[in-house]
């Protein structure tokens, strides 16, 4: 399974647009999380695409500090790449495509 993950990141006092390949323990972390949103949600089962978003910010989101005085490394998970489809913030993750053709 191919997860990436889109986010903002708050790095040298600014918040940047990250996106990061899960290496395979990544992976099976944000998977296993996914199952436990689907238990959560539905008693068991196979998990939605829903879960694996949920279950990303589970794994990926930090908040060292409040949204309004952030801190180095804080991340904010908007949108996930699961194989081949994507389950995101529209408005952010069009940005975030923007941005790389214009970078």
């Amino acid at each position: 399974m191919l997860i990436t993950i889109f986010a903002t990141r708050f790095l040298g006092g600014i918040w940047k647009d990250w996106e990061h390949i899960c290496n395979e323990e990544e992976v099976e972390a944000v998977a296993d999380s996914a199952n436990a949103k689907a238990d959560e949600r539905i008693g068991g089962g196979t998990p939605s695409f829903a879960d694996y978003l949920a279950g990303a910010r589970y794994i990926f989101d930090v908040a060292c500090g409040p949204r309004e005085k952030p801190r180095e490394g804080d991340t904010e998970v908007y949108g996930v790449l699961v194989d081949e489809v994507v389950i995101a913030r529209f408005q952010q993750l069009r940005e975030h495509f923007e941005l790389r053709l214009t970078a």
